[in-house]
């Protein structure tokens, strides 16, 4: 079959370099023999010679297809002005790999329809939030987690019984808005407990210690575990209004705990639709056999409590047992080797990719 021509947009930088599902998805999607692609890189903003070759590049393509992967609008939007305009003028259906859905929706919602986009990717497998997209949108939904499992980079080469560390992590700490502090709980929780539980362990949140793909990959490989929670908000909204409540309240308030916005914002207050998904660390910690110690949660209905990670109740009131099963090898091996059968089985980026070129065929 003859490889389909898009025009590939995202953001690859310095700001970002962290972030390995931002870095990873152009790579493949390069490598891919579905895909023949041109790209235009938007993580260079301030030199003038690269905005022009992106807006010629623009402006001169033909091609079956635009995709715009998460890098592109996710924390901010790095698409815009003239650059914007001329994606807009183009007639070919356009894909766009959401980011971060808990933030800046209106402001997302409103580049798709601009845009006219054709497809969009969402995290999340959850029915009522492809509906409530379709029904602001009208455009066709599809699924996919934000990452996938390179097995060139994230690799089992240390032998578990070799890797000094026995629990490792490396986070962001959620916003308040989020409705809850899932990652900072379990951080501080076995910082603090580490010695008194027997463990060694190299836990940060501090942006400063986050990690670029091969180190983050040789980190992984360091750990016989792995903390981690689920990615994502308590609720999904359209509207960003619970979100910007909050932002208010701190700015008014700025000695608030968490505590009290949790009173205020969440306590007793439905949640219809959560916006909890799998991240990226699961499937790369699964890729290097790294055995995961995570909060309960559904992690996208794909990791399985006792086959593919050690569930963690969010009180620790477990944390004894957790620890058993944790130091019996056996089970370690049984758990890690689910989870690396499961990453390669549904999660490398040509079986990933393949399903997005399913979705977006009926559109070319």
């Amino acid at each position: 079959m003859k490889p389909k021509r898009v025009l590939l947009i995202y953001a690859c930088a310095p700001f970002n370099a962290t972030l390995s599902y931002q870095n990873v998805w152009p790579r493949q999607f390069s490598a891919d023999r579905r895909f023949k692609c041109t790209h235009i890189n938007l993580g260079h903003p301030g030199v003038l010679l690269a905005k022009v070759r992106a807006l010629l590049t623009a402006r001169t393509w033909t091609g079956d297809a635009i995709v715009m992967l998460h890098s592109v609008f996710s924390n901010g939007c790095m698409l815009e002005g003239r650059l914007f305009d001329a994606i807009c003028d183009l007639k070919q259906p356009k894909a766009f790999f959401i980011g971060n859905e808990y933030k800046l929706m209106p402001e997302k919602m409103r580049f798709c329809e601009e845009l006219g986009v054709s497809l969009l990717v969402t995290q999340s497998n959850e029915p009522i939030v492809h509906s409530r997209y379709h029904e602001r949108l009208g455009c066709s939904i599809t699924t996919l987690p934000n990452a996938g499992f390179d097995s060139e980079l994230f690799k089992p080469a240390t032998p578990y019984s070799g890797r000094p560390i026995d629990l490792g992590y490396r986070a962001f700490n959620s916003p308040w808005y989020c409705g809850h502090q899932e990652r900072h709980d379990i951080a501080e929780y076995f910082t603090f407990h580490a010695k008194r539980l027997g463990l060694t362990v190299d836990i940060s949140l501090d942006a400063n210690c986050r990690l670029a793909e091969q180190e983050w990959a040789s980190f992984l490989n360091r750990c016989r575990g792995q903390l981690g929670t689920e990615a994502g908000g308590d609720y999904f909204d359209l509207t960003d209004a619970t979100r910007i409540a909050v932002n208010a309240y701190m700015e008014q308030n700025p000695e608030a705990s968490f505590g009290e916005i949790h009173g205020r914002f969440f306590d007793g207050k439905p949640t219809d639709v959560p916006m909890r998904v799998l991240t990226s660390r699961n499937i790369e910690a699964a890729g290097t056999r790294t055995v995961q110690l995570l909060f309960e949660g559904r992690y996208g209905d794909y990791l399985q409590p006792d086959v593919h990670y050690i569930p963690l109740k969010k009180d620790f009131s477990n944390v004894d047992e957790v620890l058993r099963k944790f130091r019996d090898d056996a089970f370690t091996e049984e758990v890690a080797d689910n989870a690396l059968r499961l990453v390669n089985e549904q999660f490398t980026y040509e079986h990933l990719i393949g399903r997005f070129a399913d979705a977006l065929e009926p559109l070319i």
